[in-house]
C-alpha cells in the first residue's frame, strides 16, 4: 500500500507542475496523501501506539526514584 501511495503522491506533484488550473484541489489531494504516508511511517516506527501496547523503552519517562 505504501508504494502505491508514494506513486500517487508523485503523480499528483507532477500534475501540479503541468496542470496549474486545478492547483488548489491538487494541493488538497497531495496533502491528504502525504498525511497518510506520514501516519503509516509513524505507526511503523512505534510512535502511534494503541492503548494495549507499551511505548518503546527509549520513550518511557524515567522513574522519579530510581532503585539503588
Amino acid at each position: 500500500m505504501v508504494p502505491a501511495l508514494a506513486i500517487a503522491l508523485t503523480a499528483v506533484l507532477l500534475l501540479m507542475v503541468f496542470w496549474r488550473q486545478h492547483l488548489g484541489s491538487l494541493m488538497q489531494l497531495a496533502s491528504l496523501l502525504a498525511a497518510l504516508l506520514l501516519m503509516i511511517w509513524l505507526q511503523d516506527n512505534g510512535y502511534l501506539n494503541s492503548k494495549d501496547r507499551q511505548p518503546p523503552v527509549k520513550d518511557r519517562p524515567m522513574p522519579l526514584n530510581p532503585g539503588r
